[in-house]
């Protein structure tokens, strides 16, 4: 055993002294690699020779400074296009889904009828030939009879008063020459009945004269008169020229226009 150990000791010095003392060799020369004529050499600033800059032609300095003109992406442009044709396909349909939920419902009302009153008219005669023109202006016509209180003249009157006292004063009114006098209900005196005020009042200054107190008033009668109701559609009666014919030759007539629901129409 300890002659390995000293064997294994020899070999190592004996290698160690090879190592030490053999001859090395030269590492290999590393070629150059050959720079490309496409690639540009490093030059300092201070080794860059002064040259005036190149004069460029007009046409590519304005080429340089116009604007750069966008790329076309078709395809992009259609896309767009199309989405934004069914975005405003959708919009307009949703506007008629919402207007056609809030639109109210159209419906075709007939025109109102408008009802008329025509008179008064006194001739039958008259009530004929007005009928006659307003049914030729598709008029529904209906007559109707009734009474008018209207005005009968004026008369001069002493109220009433005791009987006694009544015939005294027409005694005295007769002596007198005054013989147009009546007693009438509840005693009154009638002095007379004129046609125009301005009679009347002659009266009434002569029996005040006389030294009684007389009263000045109107008449008036009954007269059986007729209307015309008449209906219809369209433009207002006044407002027609078959009404303006009327007028001319009917001067009292004259329309009023009335509820079509009334009781008396």
């Amino acid at each position: 055993m300890r002659y390995l150990i000293y064997f294994l000791l020899l070999a190592n010095l004996a290698y160690f002294g090879w190592h030490q003392y053999a001859p090395r060799q030269k590492p290999a020369e590393l070629a150059t690699a050959s720079i490309p004529t496409s690639n540009h050499q490093l030059v300092l600033l201070s080794e860059r020779p002064v040259t005036e800059p190149p004069v460029e032609p007009p046409e590519v300095e304005a080429a340089a400074k116009a604007p750069a003109e966008p790329v076309k992406q078709p395809a992009v442009v259609a896309m767009e296009t199309h989405t934004v044709e069914y975005k405003e396909r959708a919009d307009e349909n949703d506007v008629s889904v919402r207007e056609a939920d809030i639109a109210p419902e159209v419906v075709n009302v007939a025109p109102e009828p408008a009802c008329y009153t025509v008179g008064p008219l006194h001739d039958k005669g008259d009530v004929a030939k007005i009928s006659e023109k307003l049914s030729q202006h598709d008029f529904q016509l209906q007559v109707r009879g009734g009474k008018m209180r209207e005005p009968a003249g004026y008369w001069v009157y002493m109220p009433a008063m005791p009987a006694d006292k009544a015939l005294s004063i027409v005694a005295d009114l007769d002596a007198r020459g005054m013989k147009d006098y009546f007693i009438g209900r509840k005693n009154h005196i009638s002095l007379g009945i004129f046609s125009t005020e301005k009679k009347a009042r002659k009266r009434l200054k002569r029996v005040k004269e006389l030294g009684y107190k007389a009263e000045l008033g109107q008449r008036y009668r009954n007269r059986v008169v007729h209307w015309l109701d008449v209906e219809g559609v369209g433009l207002p009666l006044p407002s027609l020229p078959v009404w303006e014919e009327i007028r001319k030759q009917h001067r009292e007539v004259r329309v009023e226009q009335v509820n079509c629901t009334s009781p008396d129409h």
